[in-house]
């Protein structure tokens, strides 16, 4: 009503709340596909150089409170009932409708119990976490299969066993998120990529705080995004120590990859002694028993037995590795493993490494997996370049300040719509107004 550039896109029309929101979903398709338009604007302009694209991913808040997260048994049997009492009540109260009420998307407390099966669903797609949950799925593959599954069963005095899930009743889609030093937060994961103009090229939103599945799905996104508007292949993508995986950093994606392999000194927590090995170490000295120290560790008596030998045999204490054995050492050690001449406990003793990780050096002998130490060590020393760290050191400034923009200069912190596929497309249209605030600022200069 006071703003005239409003005034004129409104044709003097002063829409409502209510009215704007309905639009925004009903036409949320149209709005997400305006990034790649507006993309198309900045190619044409000559804005986009695809030689160096910076992926990074910022936390949003969602529009739900952390304090609606639900387990299953509290969906299921205390909101579920008591919504479905409110609806009754409201039967009861008010009969048919007058006409005048908010549609069903828009009315306050209409689809609750919507909702509430949304999250229940989004509980039954999540990987089990809590115990019951736990030895429930551990039973269900051992009858699929019609046999045990090796390993430690689940215990319910484990100390540091996680809590049981939950799930959000205003936004079943989102997420606790952790936020660094923060805290917590109930959002989503915006992952986003830039050039070093600070163009936005590519806009996703995730429901997971951890970065690294993501890494090639944004890059086929850039991929996309650029062939759709015209613009050039993508040179080089660089990323964060958030997103290394040695597939990631060995990934084919049609542009060379540079992901730091370790974070900054400044961003490593400082960590005490390997915890392990402290608790073990009490054992072998008396001051803890095998079966304190398992319920400590949540591992089995067994296990703190066997550990304990290993590390502080009967001749005293034995030095354990501090490093991962470089290749040109395990290699050898592998292959016998893999010829059968010896087996994989003899090949653990020898190279003084836990199981998984010999499995994971047995899939790199077959040919079967790429070993992320190998994988580490070659990403090292492409940083390591003068050409890899001159291109490595342009990633903060393309893609920090496009965060910086949104959420320090326009003020955008938090969605304003509930669901995956609304705030997908709300993130691409905040997206699309940063682009357009460089297409002006270019244009104008």
């Amino acid at each position: 009503m006071e703003d005239v550039a409003y005034r004129v896109i409104a044709v003097n029309e002063t829409p409502d709340h209510a009215t704007l929101a309905r639009f925004r979903a009903r036409h949320q398709d149209a709005i997400a596909g305006l990034f790649s338009q507006v993309l198309g604007l900045c190619v044409n302009a000559g804005l986009v150089d695809a030689g160096l694209v910076a992926i990074d991913g910022t936390k949003i808040e969602a529009d739900a409170s952390y304090f609606a997260n639900r387990t299953r048994d509290e969906l299921a049997a205390q909101v579920l009932a008591e919504a479905a009492a409110t609806d009754a009540a409201e039967d009861d109260l008010l009969g048919d409708r007058a006409g005048s009420e908010l549609p069903d998307d828009w009315a306050g407390g209409q689809g609750r119990r919507e909702r509430i099966r949304a999250a229940l669903a989004e509980l039954e797609g999540q990987p089990a976490r809590d115990y019951e949950a736990r030895l429930a799925e551990r039973a269900a593959k051992e009858a699929a299969t019609g046999k045990g599954l090796t390993g430690p069963k689940p215990r319910p005095d484990t100390a540091n066993r996680p809590g049981p899930r939950k799930a959000n009743t205003t936004d079943p889609h989102s997420r606790i998120i952790a936020t660094g030093g923060s805290g917590v937060m109930q959002g989503y994961n915006a992952q986003t990529a830039a050039t070093t103009q600070q163009i936005v090229v590519a806009a996703e939103v995730t429901a997971t705080t951890n970065d690294q599945p993501h890494f090639v799905p944004i890059a086929m996104a850039v991929s996309e995004n650029l062939a759709e508007a015209g613009a050039g292949k993508v040179g080089t993508f660089v990323a964060d120590a958030g997103y290394w995986t040695g597939a990631n950093g060995t990934a084919d994606v049609g542009a060379e990859v540079l992901i730091a392999t370790r974070k900054p000194p400044w961003r490593q927590a400082e960590r005490p002694d390997d915890h392990k090995i402290t608790i073990l170490a009490k054992v072998n000295r008396g001051e803890l028993s095998q079966r304190q120290a398992g319920d400590i560790l949540g591992v089995s008596y067994t296990w703190v037995r066997d550990m304990t030998k290993r590390y502080f045999g009967k001749d005293g204490p034995r030095q354990a590795r501090t490093a991962q054995p470089e290749p040109d050492e395990w290699i050898p050690v592998i292959e016998r493993l893999a010829r059968g001449e010896i087996s994989k406990r003899a090949a653990t003793d020898e190279l003084q490494v836990s199981a998984g990780r010999v499995n994971t050096m047995l899939a790199h002998v077959r040919g079967e997996a790429v070993d992320p130490e190998i994988a580490r060590h070659a990403m090292d020393a492409k940083l390591a370049t003068e050409a890899g760290t001159d291109a490595y050191r342009k990633r903060q400034h393309s893609i920090e300040p496009v965060f910086g923009n949104v959420k320090g200069n326009l003020g955008y912190r938090r969605f304003t719509r509930r669901g995956m596929t609304a705030v997908h497309a709300e993130w691409r249209l905040i997206c699309s107004v940063h682009n357009l605030l460089k297409l002006r600022t270019a244009t104008t200069a």
